[in-house]
């Protein structure tokens, strides 16, 4: 790992709780089969509307916010619909060759935030929270954004697995008066 002198402040923090919604995330047009990408979405929206407001980002914020997911084992459930199509011969919902594109739902978070910066999907091959931070340093140190909103998300694996996703806003650390995080 690469030693960055750049400090992040999460300015917001938005966590996905099963218990919060026991009937998975809320739907998102576009998206079928799999929790993926409604779980994506939801996670970024609330921590861009904890910081934001409502959508669109203001000025300058829209313009120089990256988004980057990081998923060890990515979109699992789409891979599963789609080559259980194939397997059985039937014909795959065409939204899901749409949605099988990890960047899919980056795209749809991005246009309706009005967001102008990078769009970058990593799987890691160590911790996802420390190679996240170490992309989003360099995103900022860069020039690439001013802004980097982070999403981690893994869908359980097995029966009973919870599915886990957390959204952090991020920025170069400026010291003074009025930083915080605001947390949903």
């Amino acid at each position: 790992m690469t030693t960055h002198t750049t400090r992040l402040t999460v300015l917001a923090r938005s966590v996905w709780d099963p218990a919060e919604a026991p009937g998975g995330p809320p739907n998102l047009p576009g998206f079928t089969a799999s929790a993926f990408g409604p779980l994506f979405a939801h996670v970024a929206d609330r921590a861009l509307a904890a910081y934001h407001g409502e959508p669109p980002a203001p000025g300058e914020a829209a313009g120089h916010t990256a988004l980057v997911m990081v998923s060890s084992l990515g979109d699992m459930a789409t891979e599963t619909a789609v080559t259980g199509s194939v397997d059985r011969g039937t014909k795959a919902s065409p939204l899901l060759f749409y949605q099988s594109v990890p960047s899919a739902v980056l795209g749809v978070v991005s246009a309706r935030w009005g967001l102008g910066g990078p769009v970058i999907c990593v799987s890691p091959a160590g911790d996802a929270l420390a190679e996240g931070m170490e992309l989003a340093e360099l995103l900022i140190e860069d020039g690439s954004a001013g802004d980097v909103l982070l999403v981690l998300l893994e869908l359980g694996v097995a029966d009973g697995d919870p599915d886990t996703a957390e959204a952090l806003l991020l920025r170069a650390d400026v010291p003074g008066p009025g930083a915080g995080t605001a947390e949903v």
